[in-house]
């Protein structure tokens, strides 16, 4: 999948999640109002990052800068290994300080991954244990070609990629018209 996709389906999940277990407080204790103590309050700038960390790292690394080692995208970042590695960071930011934002950007990592389905290329997902990136011929160095060459091919990404692109719609309208742009670049809320 790509940047719609992995940044409008995750956006539209933790929004969807947010809202649930708000509604779901409020419902236990309808007494304290509509702003409920305690509620689930996002930061969807450390979603949007979470989303998108595993390309912006891994997409230059693999296409562009060693394009002759690594086979493609999908390197260091789209392994089992990161994305522990990422889950227990932020287990321990949230046990040591209660930072969310660790949660945050673990939540759109884990979306990504169940997004690209990297269990079904386990030499990527279990390295280093199963084996290496290894180089194939025909890796097109930039990353717009090769989007758009892989929508042109792969008429199945048409729907991810709308579905995305019309929820990031959806939240960019929405807080253009609500006048809460500001909010979102300092605090991240939509």
């Amino acid at each position: 999948m790509y940047l719609l996709a992995h940044s409008g389906i995750t956006l539209g999940a933790a929004y969807a999640i947010e809202k649930a277990v708000n509604c779901r407080r409020a419902d236990d204790r309808p007494e304290a109002g509509p702003a409920v103590r305690g509620s689930l309050r996002i930061d969807y700038r450390f979603i949007l990052l979470g989303s998108l960390l595993l390309d912006i790292i891994d997409k230059p690394l693999g296409l562009i800068l060693l394009p002759g080692v690594l086979a493609n995208g999908r390197t260091f970042l789209h392994t089992l290994l990161f994305l522990s590695f990422t889950l227990l960071a932020a287990a321990m930011l949230y046990r040591q300080r209660r930072a969310m934002w660790g949660i945050f950007i673990a939540f759109g990592v884990l979306m990504h991954f169940i997004m690209d389905a990297m269990w079904t290329d386990p030499v990527t997902f279990y390295w280093p244990l199963y084996g290496a990136f290894l180089a194939h011929p025909g890796i097109s160095v930039w990353i717009l070609q090769s989007w758009v060459q892989s929508l042109i091919e792969e008429p199945r990404l048409y729907i991810p990629e709308i579905a995305g692109f019309l929820i990031l719609l959806f939240f960019t309208v929405r807080i253009i018209i609500q006048k809460q742009v500001k909010a979102f670049f300092s605090q991240g809320w939509l």
